[in-house]
């Protein structure tokens, strides 16, 4: 009698690992910066069966005299597939024009990863400032592929310009069984050179998703320009409520423990 049975001793000892096991296993937190270069979750995420979001949302204002920007970023981790454990959207007013996007590099190598990432911006010119556009230049999709793809879709295809304003998707999906789908559009202005550089070398595991796109948008634009103000910023999350969770099991755990410890006493 005075030794605790079988079950009672798994129960005490699962109590107290699970919050240590959650904790271990819990997908990366938001890993973006915001600036004149915004970067969103590059190298993270390499454990299978992992989803990462990304996705970049830049309005740049251009005028005579100088620029600036709004951001919005909107990114999750979790689960492959539709990763909602950790949701966050933030948007931040800057008083200086994005000139760079890298987002969503060397991330999800493990097997059976999904990789969804977005990068849009547009830059709008004021007071007569004129963007000098052309078309964007574009080098996608270059040695990436494995064998028996399940879809393997890039527009344009080949593109494979040095320096290019959009580079994507280059060095991805190699481990075979994979999916592919990624799609570069829009113009690049010499009067704002932005360059975009998300998904390379990423979703390399067998069984990979990649889904990536790329827009570069540039406007003339009469009328007058917003106010420009100050460097601001706000955000929301809405990721799942882990910590309650833990604090519950590590309680569950420690009254456990006590327990035992008490029946140890009372029948030695």
């Amino acid at each position: 009698m005075g030794k605790l049975t079988f079950p009672f001793r798994g129960l005490v000892a699962l109590a107290l690992l699970a919050p240590l096991s959650i904790i271990s296993t819990l997908p990366a937190a938001a890993a973006h910066t915001i600036a004149a270069t915004t970067t969103c979750s590059n190298s993270v995420d390499d454990t299978p069966g992992l989803g990462l979001i990304c996705q970049v949302t830049v309005v740049n204002t251009i005028t005579g005299s100088g620029g600036s920007a709004r951001v919005t970023i909107h990114e999750c981790h979790g689960a492959a597939g539709s990763p909602t454990a950790a949701c966050t959207t933030t948007t931040t007013s800057l008083t200086t024009p994005v000139t760079a996007v890298t987002e969503c590099n060397s991330s999800i190598n493990g097997g059976g990863g999904t990789l969804r990432c977005s990068i849009v911006v547009t830059s709008n010119f004021y007071g007569g400032v004129s963007p000098g556009s052309t078309a964007a230049t574009v080098n996608q999709c270059v040695g990436s592929g494995g064998d028996g793809n399940v879809l393997f879709a890039c527009d344009p295809i080949p593109a494979s310009v040095s320096d290019a304003a959009i580079t994507q998707c280059n060095g991805s999906a190699t481990g075979g069984g994979a999916s592919v789908t990624c799609t570069a559009t829009g113009t690049m202005a010499s009067a704002l050179v932005v360059t975009i550089n998300q998904c390379n070398g990423s979703a390399n595991g067998g069984g990979a998703l990649i889904v990536c796109s790329a827009s570069l948008v540039n406007n003339a634009v009469a009328g007058t320009p917003p106010p420009t103000g100050t460097a601001s910023s706000g955000s929301s999350d809405n990721s799942t409520p882990l910590l309650p969770l833990l604090a519950l099991l590590a309680s569950g755990g420690l009254g456990l423990a006590v327990i035992a410890a008490r029946r140890r006493r009372i029948y030695s």
